[in-house]
């Protein structure tokens, strides 16, 4: 037995199981897509009808616009995909090269999926620091700052990938099947150990340091909210003295008690952002995990990555995994619409 040969666990997938893979992808990619963008379109219009009276609503307005973005481009992404399938599967054929042009919108995914974490993150920070520190944040967090916020995360997601399209360009390839030139997208040699780093840092550190964020402001939340309702509780069954009244006309509190903004009411209002926050947040950490996952895997498996052993292992599981990232950009509008009376009021009247 040669020791030198390397030790591959998985068997890479046939040229026709990725096909088969592609096909399945590029429909749900297409029909959620679709959802999605008519979805996002609702969300943006109710929300500006709305008004941007506040932090939290522009915030979501510019979540929306974003998640629109990104699903415009995996609608694209679906088209080529589904017309390279096409090609490979018949003699049908277009004057420009299918999966050369998929492989443009796929690397225009990769900053806008890093757009939503960090966005998706900043909402769900803002929210814990409101219920868990109420008097110190809740006017802290004004419309400028958000937006300074929100637009910033835009700007560094598009300024970080400005160099890897930088070494892409379109160019007359000729086909020999075809016998004839058509336009593709051109990727440099030296794009390489720059997209690596980029990558590195949007597709990797950024999915997974949004997840963790997320989680630990979605528990930290729901501990200040059963904390002030545990305080409330003990608070209206709690009997005063009528000494303590007599002598300082107010009713005596317990020993040791000490009143701060961890105890602070929500209203009505408050406690409908909270829910769609939460709610958003779940969604994002359900729908991330297979990034994560998929992630995880190319770490510990050196093999699973762009061509390697197990290449179109990885082609499908990265179009897999998309599916859920199109999912949670796509399907804000029922929380949106169940836990906002005034976003559910206007989105009627459009």
């Amino acid at each position: 037995m040669n020791t030198t040969t390397s030790f591959v666990v998985l068997q890479d997938f046939s040229p026709g199981q990725l096909i088969a893979g592609m096909q399945v992808c590029s429909v749900f990619w297409a029909f959620i897509s679709a959802f999605g963008i008519v979805a996002n379109v609702i969300n943006i219009r109710t929300f500006i009808s709305m008004g941007l009276t506040d932090g939290m609503t522009i915030s979501f307005l510019i979540l929306s616009i974003t998640d629109l973005k990104f699903l415009l481009v995996s609608m694209a992404l679906s088209f080529s995909t589904g017309f390279y399938v096409l090609e490979t599967l018949s003699d049908f054929w277009q004057q420009w090269i299918p999966y050369n042009v998929g492989l443009y919108f796929a690397n225009l995914i990769v900053p806008l999926s890093a757009m939503t974490s960090l966005q998706t993150s900043f909402i769900a920070i803002a929210r814990c620091l409101c219920v868990a520190a109420p008097f110190y944040f809740k006017d802290m967090l004004t419309r400028r700052i958000t937006l300074v916020i929100m637009v910033s995360f835009i700007l560094f997601s598009t300024a970080a990938y400005i160099p890897v399209f930088a070494y892409m360009g379109v160019i007359d390839k000729f086909d020999p099947k075809r016998n004839m030139s058509r336009p593709t997208v051109w990727v440099s040699a030296s794009r390489e150990p720059i997209k690596n780093i980029v990558w590195t840092i949007l597709a990797m550190v950024i999915p997974l340091a949004s997840q963790v964020v997320v989680i630990i402001s979605l528990v930290v939340m729901a501990m200040a909210i059963k904390n002030s309702h545990q305080f409330r509780m003990a608070s209206s069954s709690f009997t005063p003295q009528p000494n303590n009244i007599e002598q300082t006309g107010k009713p005596a509190i317990k020993s040791g008690t000490k009143i701060t903004d961890k105890f602070y009411k929500l209203s009505g209002k408050d406690m409908q952002i909270v829910q769609q926050v939460a709610l958003i947040s779940i969604l994002h950490i359900i729908c991330q995990t297979p990034k994560i996952m998929f992630i995880i895997a190319g770490i510990i498996l050196p093999e699973f990555n762009f061509n390697r052993a197990l290449y179109n292992v990885y082609l499908t599981m990265s179009n897999t995994r998309l599916i859920f990232e199109m999912i949670n950009s796509a399907i804000t509008l029922p929380i949106y619409y169940k836990f906002n009376s005034k976003f559910r009021r206007l989105a009627k009247c459009i």
